[in-house]
């Protein structure tokens, strides 16, 4: 089931699997915020909604 993340920034990451959401969206925490890089996988399928 494709999932999606709207980031705070306006940044939409998308994935059609919850491995390649958490990919997609650690791609965009390490170039646009850097100091958010420790965030969990759980933290980050947490703000997911369905797609």
């Amino acid at each position: 089931m494709a999932k999606r993340i709207k980031c705070e920034c306006g940044y939409v990451v998308d994935g059609n699997s919850d491995e390649e959401l958490v990919a997609n969206a650690r791609e965009h925490i390490v170039s646009k915020h850097p100091d958010m890089a420790g965030v969990s996988d759980e933290t980050i399928l947490a703000m997911a909604e369905e797609a």
